[in-house]
């Protein structure tokens, strides 16, 4: 599937396994393991005739398209969806010593690089929401 970078200026993709891509604003095909931080990132997608497509939407319904959120909110929303996958999962490497997440099986359950201090906003959020329920 093509897609191309939001603005004027090429977007930069980075997988926590090594790859990378740069989608420029006139578009070129993604491949399948970056769709995912592609769509996190804002990237737009076109159709085969180069004509840009109705939102996408994540498998689990995050994420994508003109639904009122910016693309740090679908990126924080992601990140919020891995954490809470942490903590109904029964994986103790999920979290530290310190009951802190792992922050790199948050990335591979992001799909993304996520750097500490996102990490840690993102779990301050979902602690709070687990205390509101």
């Amino acid at each position: 599937m093509k897609f191309r970078s939001p603005g004027e200026e090429p977007l930069h993709i980075a997988l926590t396994s090594g790859h990378t891509l740069v989608i420029p604003s006139e578009g070129v095909e993604v491949p399948d393991i970056f769709r995912r931080e592609a769509i996190s990132k804002g990237a737009e997608p076109l159709g085969s005739d180069g004509s840009h497509l109705a939102p996408v939407r994540q498998p689990d319904g995050e994420g994508g398209g003109d639904d009122g959120q910016s693309t740090e909110e679908k990126r924080l929303e992601l990140i919020k969806a891995a954490l809470r996958s942490m903590l109904n999962g029964a994986n103790e490497e999920d979290f530290t010593a310190a009951g802190t997440p792992n922050l790199k099986r948050l990335q591979f359950l992001a799909g993304f690089n996520v750097p500490r201090a996102e990490a840690d906003g993102a779990w301050a959020l979902v602690q709070a929401e687990e205390v509101d329920k």
